[in-house]
């Protein structure tokens, strides 16, 4: 029954009243004592009839508010559901997510922001975007909330949080809260972590970078190797006409030496640009490091460095040039020990990945490590963190080149200091493709 249909009866039982009235009185009149007689039970007839239909709407009306009230409280009740879900997928989310006011004082923040800086969200409520970022990245993200407070818009950007050793890039979108004038009362950042997508985007500028230097170095290489051996011819005669021991001699011994080195360069940036397509290489790579390792065992036991190789046994063969792999594990060995100038371990372990497709192969040094500034450069071409003379900076460089060349990665993680992301040093790991149905 709808509140029109209850005018329409309010209405009926007016009009029952009156008519009532309007009768009974004129026949009171007319019929006397009798008429009184009989006009008094119409009277009591028609007043239970208004009675009844009174009592039926305060009786409906009642049903009704009872049904509101459930109708009431059903929807509280999933209101509260609704709250209690989406307050369990924010705090449930891996997403920093946080509301600040004008002043850039937190209003709320997840569980998830408040524990990877170690803490819970009721320590952090009313204090400054700078109790939890640097200075640097709290006047960043106080500039954008200004801006969103201004022109009511969502602003993007990306920052780098750093909490004990660990650093992490954060992608946010700060967006207004507005209340229902539309006035923004505060805004809402939710970031997420994009760490592995920077490093994926560094691995592709190097990866370009690394093929710009293939073709420039082929040229380049090619335009040194003939002065350079024009140089070289010359000395040695010049050698042959002078006395071992004198002045000259010695001087020319020099200009020799230095011109050598020149054409190792030149050699290496050579190898690196040479790209031999459609050539398919297969090597065991157990063998190939391990003749590297009798080559620089001496070396390495006389500077006091303890080397250790773990073999995996049976491994299957590895696409690539045996002599091109020596290569990179010589390169890499090297590095190690320049890492371990008073001694310490070098370890070199191969093993099959869980997938069997690939072999792994990781040379770990607990020496000085790599200074997070430098990990971004390590593969560049002429870069080093090596005393003058003592590295020419294309060591990594050419691995990283003769790696990729046969399908495989060479990734590095490093340490300058002992902390919860690992021990001092630095670890290479090398992924190389085996061949399929091939085991030794």
């Amino acid at each position: 029954m709808t509140p029109h249909t209850h005018r329409s009866l309010l209405l009926c039982i007016s009009l029952i009243s009156v008519l009532c009235l309007a009768v009974g009185l004129p026949l009171s009149f007319r019929l006397g004592e009798d008429g009184s007689s009989h006009l008094f039970w119409f009277w009591c007839i028609a007043t239970v009839c208004v009675l009844i239909g009174v009592g039926a709407i305060l009786l409906y009306e009642e049903m009704r508010l009872g049904k509101l009230q459930q109708q009431v409280a059903r929807q509280t009740e999933e209101l509260k559901k609704s709250e209690e879900k989406y307050r369990s997928l924010v705090e449930s989310t891996e997403d920093f997510i946080f509301t600040v006011d004008a002043t850039g004082h937190f209003q709320s923040l997840n569980s998830f922001t408040a524990n990877f800086f170690g803490g819970t969200p009721s320590q952090f409520i009313g204090e400054p975007l700078s109790v939890l970022f640097s200075e640097e990245v709290a006047a960043q993200q106080l500039r954008l909330v200004r801006v969103v407070f201004e022109f009511r818009k969502s602003v993007r950007d990306e920052f780098m949080v750093t909490t004990g050793e660990h650093q992490a890039w954060l992608s946010a979108n700060f967006m207004p809260v507005k209340d229902e004038q539309g006035k923004v009362v505060s805004v809402l950042c939710i970031a997420r972590d994009i760490t592995e997508n920077k490093k994926l985007e560094n691995q592709l500028v190097n990866t370009e970078k690394l093929a710009s230097m293939g073709t420039l170095a082929a040229g380049v290489a090619h335009e040194l190797n003939n002065p350079l051996g024009v140089m070289l011819g010359f000395t040695d005669l010049l050698l042959e006409k002078l006395a071992k021991g004198s002045q000259d001699y010695e001087d020319l011994k020099i200009i020799e030496r230095h011109s050598l080195h020149c054409k190792e360069v030149v050699e290496n940036l050579l190898s690196f640009a040479r790209q031999e397509e459609g050539v398919s290489e297969y090597c065991d790579i157990n063998e190939a490091i391990n003749n590297i390792i009798n080559v620089v065992r001496h070396s390495l036991e006389m500077k006091n460095i303890d080397l250790r190789f773990d073999v995996a046994p049976h491994l299957p063969r590895v696409g690539g040039d045996s002599r091109q792999m020596q290569q990179v594990f010589l390169n890499l060995v090297n590095n190690a020990a320049a890492a371990m100038k008073g001694g310490g371990i070098l370890e070199i372990k191969t093993a099959l990945s869980p997938g069997q497709d690939k072999v792994l192969i990781t040379v770990r040094d607990n020496g000085h490590g790599i200074k997070e500034e430098h990990m971004e450069n390590i593969f560049d071409p002429f870069f080093t963190t090596k005393s003058e003379g003592e590295g020419t900076g294309l060591g990594l460089f050419v691995s990283h080149g003769i790696v990729t060349k046969y399908g495989g990665t060479i990734v590095c993680e490093s340490s300058s200091q002992d902390g919860p992301q690992g021990p001092q040093g630095t670890v290479f790991t090398v992924t190389l493709k085996a061949k399929e149905g091939d085991e030794l």
